[in-house]
């Protein structure tokens, strides 16, 4: 395919997508982004070998626009340096985002946004916000400001907790050396990284035993622990009861909230069947 002028923002869901790019191959995986510039040549150069999912969008720059090539740090510095009085938009050709929601969001009004209205097009205005939320967003995967970093990692953690999620897939995730990594989450948290992503699945477990009837070993594993006695250990330690003791000692509590907390990571198919809210998505204070 060849761009006439119009840029292409692809948002990737599920991957893997091989796209080739005037001879540079990318291969996007899920919350991947790669913007496509005008008068681009593109097209795909291996097959995916399972179904994928992606949105694209296309717009029109109505102002002058400048690709250029540099390293990150340069860029970010510049952008701290510009007056308030010269906004700028800046977007890397490929990039990560840590939650795809708040874009996902705007995607899907763009989508939804009727022609009803003549005299304004709500698309013009929807999309101008997506391409801002993409660019705060990579910009502050990249701030040197470590309480910045640290916001984005508990972010990144949370979005993408698994069984298997290890300090080094972090690390590599969030741009940063491993030892870094643990270092600034430490003075910022109290915690380690693998303690705050055990912590965040106990909060999942706590609050599918107070608002589920699922057995403990389901519990165990939508709370993203592979072993089932690993979990009752590891709830044991951070509550002082054991998941059963706990189900016991809480299931006649009445909770006025009926939401779910946006950030306990519960897994999705069963999210709108939970009607309770923990304290909060923080570590909790010792």
């Amino acid at each position: 395919m060849f761009h006439k002028g119009d840029y292409e923002v692809i948002l990737c869901i599920k991957g893997p997508i091989h796209l080739a790019v005037e001879h540079k191959h990318f291969t996007l995986q899920r919350d991947d982004i790669i913007v496509l510039p005008p008068f681009t040549h593109f097209q795909g150069f291996d097959d995916s070998t399972e179904g994928v999912d992606f949105y694209w969008l296309h717009f029109f720059s109505r102002q002058q626009d400048h690709p250029f090539e540099d390293q990150i740090a340069p860029v970010i510095n510049s952008l701290k340096d510009h007056n308030s009085d010269r906004p700028e938009i800046i977007l890397p050709m490929f990039f990560r985002i840590a939650d795809e929601r708040q874009s996902l969001i705007l995607i899907h009004q763009i989508l939804s946004a009727q022609e009803s209205i003549s005299y304004i097009d709500e698309r013009d205005y929807l999309t101008t916000a997506l391409l801002i939320t993409l660019f705060k967003t990579w910009v502050n995967q990249h701030v040197p400001n470590e309480s910045a970093k640290v916001n984005y990692i508990k972010e990144w953690i949370r979005a993408n907790i698994s069984a298997t999620l290890t300090v080094s897939e972090i690390a590599d995730n969030v741009h940063l050396n491993a030892d870094y990594l643990t270092r600034i989450f430490k003075k910022y948290t109290g915690s380690t990284t693998l303690q705050y992503l055990n912590h965040l699945k106990i909060e999942v477990a706590s609050l599918l035993l107070i608002r589920t009837e699922m057995p403990i070993k389901q519990v165990a594993s939508e709370s993203y622990f592979n072993d089932s006695k690993v979990f009752t250990r590891k709830f044991k330690h951070e509550t002082g009861l054991s998941p059963t003791e706990y189900r016991t000692s809480y299931n006649i509590i009445h909770h006025n909230n009926p939401h779910v907390d946006p950030q306990i990571p519960i897994p999705k198919r069963i999210e709108d069947t939970i009607d309770y809210i923990p304290e909060n998505g923080d570590l909790p204070t010792k």
